[in-house]
């Protein structure tokens, strides 16, 4: 593992240094040697990293794994492509697309399963407002960014939506993006 300085550390939390230096060295193998898979863009998509005092600015590493993931994801669709040809390509498009609607065109308020009230959850309204958009997106080529949905925080709450059931929607929809995009 090498010494990476290229994040500044932050003197609240931020990102465990270990850690985030193992990922960028396994990354950085990965792009001096791309017939070797050590890394794939799904693996950085949820990954979850830990939180230490003096850690590594989380603004910096964010923004260069995004960077990083966007480029695996330009990378293994090329080599899909190759492999598989265009039809392929589109049928996974349809299919992540096919497994967003249903979703996007639930009523507010019951898009995904709540949490009880012992627990909390995503606050309902937050995230519909951000389903409406991606709806917008995707049915009439609205505006929205990968990174808006990267970025997005959603509120606790209890009787809120569960938390998993969010995160790996919009995972998909993250992949669905990147799809147009490539």
């Amino acid at each position: 593992m090498s010494n990476n300085s290229i994040f500044q550390k932050v003197s609240g939390r931020g990102y465990d240094p270990t850690q985030v230096d193992a990922i960028i060295d396994l990354a950085r193998q990965q792009f001096e040697n791309p017939e070797q898979v050590i890394l794939r863009a799904s693996d950085l998509r949820g990954m979850r990293l830990d939180l230490v005092r003096g850690g590594y600015s989380i603004s910096e590493v964010d923004l260069a794994l995004d960077n990083i993931e966007d480029n695996f994801v330009r990378t293994e669709t090329l080599e899909f492509r190759k492999k598989f040809g265009e039809e392929e390509v589109a049928r996974r498009k349809k299919e992540l697309t096919d497994s967003i609607f249903p979703r996007l065109n639930r009523n507010g308020g019951d898009r995904f399963a709540r949490t009880s009230w012992f627990s909390k959850g995503y606050d309902k309204k937050h995230v519909d407002k951000l389903l409406e958009k991606l709806s917008d997106h995707f049915e009439a080529n609205g505006p929205i960014s990968i990174s808006e949905i990267r970025r997005v925080q959603f509120k606790p709450k209890r009787l809120g939506y569960s938390m998993p059931q969010v995160d790996s929607f919009l995972d998909r929809v993250i992949e669905a993006l990147q799809l147009e995009q490539t």
